[in-house]
């Protein structure tokens, strides 16, 4: 930076460089639309997790650079961006930023995240000029039993379409937020790696069975391949037993172990072949 740069420039490049040097994981944010109260309550959510760092978009490039990190990632700082600062790592970092997203109601020119659909029931709504409001912004209203009601489900603004603001305001009074206000995460960076949110994105039910079938499936081929580990040692040796005492009884070897069951046997062999003879013996008496 050159001598011409505002002191509190160079104070903030230094600042925001030295958390980029100290932090495991950083991440590049967008906070386009967050109203300034939702955005205290994220940072304050945030808290003992991550630290999150609002600047001019040109401030965060330079203090990137002086910190070292790769160029690739400084090309997801666009629009109204923010960075993160973290020691847990990406994957815990982006679902605590999911879990921190809220609702909130539609102003004139959002765009729909997803259909919105106003569905069939009664309304807290009393009839008057609202009646007219909510037809004119393609909600089927009437009026039923002296109440406004919603005649049927309807989706009345497809994901992507603009509100305009009649249906911004009928949603309001009806209590429909559809707007999704958050952190939106444009990537991270961990060990050198740079993670899109889309790679962050897993369903940790499944990818927890994936491990356990994964580690179970390792184990089983471990023992059939006699391979001793702190996990499989206790099972191979009762694999072992178990196959030697096996090979003893076929081979009518008298070891204790084995005799035990060689006895045993001859003893059901024994009370069988008797109650066969015994069976024998009644059958001819009777003829």
């Amino acid at each position: 930076m050159t001598e011409n740069v505002a002191e509190w420039k160079k104070n903030e490049v230094s600042e925001i460089s030295s958390k980029i040097r100290e932090s495991d994981v950083i991440g590049i944010v967008d906070i386009e639309g967050i109203p300034a109260r939702q955005l205290q309550e994220m940072r304050a959510n945030l808290r003992g997790k991550a630290d999150l760092k609002v600047s001019r978009n040109t401030l965060l490039r330079i203090a990137l650079n002086e910190a070292g990190v790769d160029e690739e990632f400084k090309k997801y700082i666009k629009d109204q961006a923010a960075l993160l600062f973290s020691d847990i790592n990406s994957f815990e970092l982006n679902r605590i930023i999911e879990e921190n997203k809220t609702r909130a109601p539609a102003s004139a020119g959002d765009i729909a995240p997803s259909d919105i659909e106003v569905e069939e029931g009664p309304t807290q709504l009393q009839p008057g000029p609202v009646l007219g409001d909510l037809q004119k912004a393609g909600i089927p209203a009437e009026i039923d039993g002296g109440d406004v009601v919603i005649k049927e489900n309807k989706v009345v603004k497809e994901e992507g379409e603009e509100i305009d603001a009649l249906l911004a305001d009928m949603l309001s009074k009806l209590g429909i937020e559809p707007i999704e206000v958050g952190l939106e995460l444009k990537a991270t960076q961990e060990d050198g790696v740079i993670f899109e949110p889309e790679a962050l994105e897993i369903d940790e039910e499944e990818y927890r069975d994936k491990v356990v079938r994964a580690y179970q499936d390792t184990l089983k081929l471990s023992i059939e391949a006699s391979y001793p580990t702190e996990e499989t040692i206790g099972k191979l040796i009762q694999k072992a037993k178990t196959d030697s005492v096996k090979l003893g009884y076929e081979a009518e070897v008298l070891e204790p172990d084995i005799l035990k069951d060689i006895i045993s046997d001859a003893k059901k062999k024994a009370g069988s072949l008797a109650s066969s003879l015994g069976s024998d013996f009644e059958t001819n008496e009777n003829e």
